[in-house]
């Protein structure tokens, strides 16, 4: 796992990460070949899964453009589909294939109409031997969405995101204990834009340290180092002014932990805490350097045809070397989401979901609230 944790030079970006490409396609070849060589006297016994559901509705946004002043609201209908395919052998391998797409159209604004994304992957897994299990990943994610971008770029005000990413995930686990286990991720990706943002190389190496108790609860912690490196963006010096002839890559360092827990046997209700720090730094004189805290809950509750899910997200930005009004920048962002689903028979299902999100700085240039509400019709085959 060598290629994967040493770090990536912030110099010359395209050179030296497409060594980082070749590494990542050499390790997926590795796994399929892994995949072609198992074979015995008779052929293991598969099990496929194929599963549709598809959903339509409407509802109503209260600030489609994310707007610091005058936010403008405007009734909508939404659709969405996602189909997965998931192929499981007597030898524990797996094969998962899984397409989701979902299309927003607004009726009351004139400067956006449509918002989707469409989200793709595939996966391989296969054991090694009694205590290892490799695995692979194909992502595809094609987005046309308003969004904030204030995090990483010098734009205070929300932008219309049209791009594609493609990303390779190749991951090896190691069980070194009944409970506990050993996680290696390695992700390369390829950010791609159509207007204003910039596109750029991503390469990311994490550690999971993972306890399992109970009824499959878990707790896990992590560390994470990546890399972005854009085309065509500069670094800035400390008083905010491009420097030309440079090349601006972002180094991220992140702590994390996740703890999953059932709350019964029947698996009814579950919870999820996460926390994590990150860490951000430019390769330049530190202007676009910045922390941020997160934490987040999800509670889920299913039982006799209901299924209800509540969600919270908490994040707190500083930026040492930006300045607003003579004031170190900071910012903070909060969001709320609650989603229920009855079942009216063995297909169809009815669902309503609500949710709220602020977004609050020292610069009013980035401050936003928003909230949505919508009700529909699903189908699952």
């Amino acid at each position: 796992m060598s290629r994967f944790t040493r770090e990536l030079q912030s110099v010359r970006v395209q050179r030296q990460f497409a060594g980082g490409w070749l590494g990542v396609l050499a390790w997926m070849s590795g796994v399929l070949t892994l995949f072609g060589q198992l074979q015995t006297n008779t052929a293991p016994l598969a099990l496929w899964d194929i599963s549709t559901r598809v959903s339509t509705g409407g509802g109503y946004r209260g600030n489609v453009l994310l707007s610091s002043f005058q936010p403008v609201g405007s009734s909508f209908f939404e659709a969405a589909g996602d189909v997965s395919v998931i192929r499981l052998s007597e030898s524990g391998s797996s094969l998962t294939l899984f397409v989701l797409g979902e299309l927003r159209h607004y009726f009351d604004t004139e400067e956006v109409k449509n918002e989707g994304i469409l989200y793709a992957v595939a996966r391989a897994e296969k054991p090694a031997g009694e205590e290892n299990l490799m695995g692979g990943e194909f992502q595809y994610l094609y987005q046309n969405q308003i969004l904030d971008v204030s995090e990483t770029e010098q734009v205070f005000r929300r932008v219309g995101v049209v791009g594609q990413g493609l990303s390779l995930k190749p991951y090896w686990e190691h069980d070194l204990s009944k409970a506990w286990c050993l996680k290696v991720v390695g992700i390369a990706t390829r950010q791609i834009y159509q207007a204003e943002l910039d596109d750029y190389w991503e390469g990311l190496v994490r550690l999971d340290l993972a306890y399992t108790y109970g009824q499959r609860s878990s707790v896990t912690v992590s560390y994470e180092l990546r890399h972005r490196f854009y085309d065509t963006r500069e670094q800035y010096d400390l008083e905010g002014t491009p420097v030309s002839g440079t090349d601006l890559v972002y180094r991220y360092h992140e702590i994390g932990g996740e703890w999953r827990h059932y709350w019964d046997s029947d698996r009814r209700w579950r919870t999820t805490f996460r926390a994590g720090f990150l860490r951000s730094e430019d390769n330049g004189q530190g202007y676009f350097n910045y922390d941020r805290a997160q934490v987040s809950a999800q509670m889920r509750w299913q039982q006799g045809g209901w299924e209800a899910a509540l969600k919270g997200l908490c994040g707190w930005y500083w930026y040492p070397n930006q300045a607003v009004l003579g004031d170190e920048r900071n910012r903070s962002s909060y969001a709320l989401e609650l989603r229920v689903e009855r079942a009216i028979d063995e297909h169809w299902l009815l669902y309503a979901a609500a949710g709220r999100e602020w977004n609050i700085s020292n610069n009013p240039l980035e401050e936003y609230d928003d909230w949505v509400a919508s009700a529909g019709l699903g189908l699952e085959l």
